[in-house]
């Protein structure tokens, strides 16, 4: 029994990795604000989906983001106040609409993945090419542990 292990927050991976997404995310944001877009890092997330497949559910959305509904349908409308998405009404079953990127959206989408780029290059700032990839899987499995 772990009883007798004192629990230290500050070991705790859960908390670590709170804390690395939360800067992350923070750098992202900071970085799309200081280029002049009107994007958040849970926006981007959708609008990655989006890149790859427009025309999505905003359930699809979820899904794949793993966020509840309610969040995805306010990230969706602050997105559209914004000029970034639209929704569309499904062809064949109207209780459903599809999302669909903007032309401004595709218009910067380029730029965005620059400033996600150099994102991702601050957070692995002095890791060798080996220690991104274990450092990636090693994330992987910890979700795939959760999942």
């Amino acid at each position: 029994m772990m009883k007798d292990i004192p629990y230290e927050l500050d070991r705790s991976i859960g908390y670590k990795l709170t804390i690395a997404s939360r800067l992350a995310s923070n750098r992202l944001n900071q970085q799309f604000r200081d280029a002049g877009y009107p994007v958040t890092y849970e926006q981007w997330i959708l609008v990655s989906y989006l890149w790859k497949r427009d025309g999505q559910t905003q359930n699809r959305l979820a899904r794949l983001s793993r966020k509840d509904q309610p969040s995805v349908s306010r990230l969706i409308d602050n997105m559209i106040r914004r000029g970034m998405v639209i929704r569309v009404p499904h062809p064949e079953d109207r209780r459903t609409n599809l999302i669909y990127l903007t032309d401004y959206c595709r218009s910067i989408l380029d730029d965005l993945a620059v400033k996600a780029y150099q994102t991702i290059e601050e957070i692995y700032k002095g890791f060798t090419s080996e220690e991104r990839e274990f450092t990636a899987k090693m994330v992987d499995r910890i979700i795939k542990n959760l999942d």
